[in-house]
C-alpha cells in the first residue's frame, strides 16, 4: 500500500514539475531583416561565438539585416506548436513559424544557413 501512495504521489507530482521547467527564460539572438524575423537558440556552451556570427552576417549585409540582439525568451513567445531548443533556428513571419532547424552544426554551417535567408540574389522562399 505504501508503494502505491508513493507512485500516485509521483504521478501527481510530475506535471507540476514539467510545466514548472516549460517557463523557463531561455537566452537567444535575434535580428529582423525585411518582414521577417530570426530567432537563434544558441548552445548553452558556446554562446560568445554565435553571437560573433551574427555580428559577422551583419557586416556581410548591413542594410539588410538589424542589429543582432540578445534577449531572454520562454516558450510563450513562439506559437504554440513550437519549444524553444538549445542550437536551434526559428524564422517567423507574421509572428508564424515558417522554417526551423533544430540541432544546427558549426559556426560555419549556421552562417552558410543564415546567408541563404539572408541574401536576396539567392534567396530561398519560405
Amino acid at each position: 500500500m505504501k508503494k502505491f501512495s508513493i507512485i500516485l504521489l509521483l504521478f501527481a507530482i510530475i506535471p507540476i514539475l514539467n510545466s514548472c521547467q516549460s517557463e523557463e527564460d531561455i537566452q537567444v539572438i535575434e535580428f529582423q531583416f525585411t518582414d521577417y524575423q530570426l530567432i537563434f537558440v544558441p548552445p548553452d556552451d558556446d554562446n560568445a561565438s554565435y553571437m560573433n556570427t551574427f555580428i559577422d552576417l551583419k557586416a556581410k549585409y548591413p542594410k539588410e539585416i538589424s542589429s543582432p540582439e540578445k534577449r531572454t525568451m520562454d516558450n510563450q513567445d513562439l506559437p504554440s506548436d513550437y519549444t524553444l531548443n538549445n542550437n536551434s533556428i526559428y524564422l517567423l513571419k507574421d509572428e508564424s513559424v515558417i522554417y526551423s532547424i533544430e540541432n544546427l552544426m558549426s559556426n560555419g554551417e549556421l552562417m552558410d544557413t543564415l546567408e541563404s535567408i539572408v541574401n536576396t540574389d539567392n534567396q530561398t522562399i519560405y
